[in-house]
């Protein structure tokens, strides 16, 4: 049996969607049933998080295999060893952690330190493990698609860095291949689309399906702090997000490979399928 934690969310609801689409029976751990996204029959659903070890004990009972995957947060890595360490306990094999592409030995800002740590943290636990480290989500453009709706244009503080960006739906698809198959035990996949840009190029990709010019503004760190800083009240999430946003900005995330289309054998979806597939949330209001 499977466990997925954040099944409600991007990459949790994606690994979700595809186990069902192939038959597979798993578990799922969530806070609210009611935002439950895929189809739930022969689904069996916890509800809970995994701030209560008493309830991950029960969601961990009968499981050989368990994705995590949890939003950044304070807590989120004492939270994953947590549960790691309680998933080991009850005899899960087979640990697939969603972790970062800057996850890495000499990592410094929060988050990917954060990630490279807990990946250490599970490789010292004696069970199988597979950590999937994705480049930028393509979803992240849809916290700019008021201001693309608005004014045909988005600002972020990341120059002229380049990304390889990955629909956050493909990560799902390949935890539900790594959850499902064999040969996937001590590997850490590095996922990218299928194209590797800087955010002018994004704009122009963008612009060219939405039939109008969209562009691209290269805001300064302390604008996009002022931004952001109205819309995240955690003065830790912000630290860290502005933290995160400079490392790309110095290219850390300059890296395209064919990993995603070779675990899912089809090609990773573009930014212009999934530009067209939200296209009502960039356009202007009527």
């Amino acid at each position: 049996m499977i466990l997925l934690t954040g099944a409600t969310g991007r990459v949790g609801s994606s690994a979700a969607k595809a186990l069902s689409r192939a038959g597979v029976r798993f578990r799922a751990l969530v806070r609210d049933p009611d935002k439950v996204a895929f189809d739930s029959d022969g689904v069996e659903v916890v509800q809970g998080d995994l701030n209560d070890p008493a309830i991950v004990e029960q969601a961990l009972q009968g499981i050989s295999r368990a994705l995590i995957v949890m939003g950044n947060h304070p807590d989120q890595s004492q939270l994953e060893r947590q549960f790691a360490s309680l998933a080991a306990d009850a005899g899960v094999s087979h640990l697939v952690k969603v972790s970062s592409m800057e996850a890495a030995p000499d990592a410094t800002a929060t988050l990917p330190k954060n990630h490279y740590d807990t990946e250490q943290y599970i490789t010292e636990l004696g069970v199988d493990w597979t950590f999937l480290r994705p480049n930028y989500y393509m979803q992240n453009m849809l916290m700019y698609a008021g201001a693309i709706a608005r004014t045909n244009s988005f600002a972020l503080p990341l120059g002229t860095a380049k990304t390889a960006m990955i629909d956050a739906r493909d990560v799902g698809e390949v935890a539900a291949v790594v959850l499902t198959g064999e040969g996937h035990a001590g590997q850490a996949y590095r996922l990218t689309g299928p194209t590797m840009m800087d955010f002018h190029e994004v704009a122009l990709r963008m612009g060219a399906v939405l039939e109008r010019s969209v562009s691209y503004v290269a805001q300064s760190p302390e604008a996009f702090r002022e931004v952001l800083g109205q819309f995240i009240q955690s003065a830790w999430q912000l630290d860290a997000v502005c933290e995160l946003f400079a490392e790309i900005a110095a290219g850390s995330l300059e890296e395209q490979n064919s990993t995603t289309a070779d675990l899912l054998g089809r090609p990773a979806l573009d930014l212009e399928s999934f530009t067209r597939q939200f296209a009502g949330a960039f356009q202007p209001a009527d």
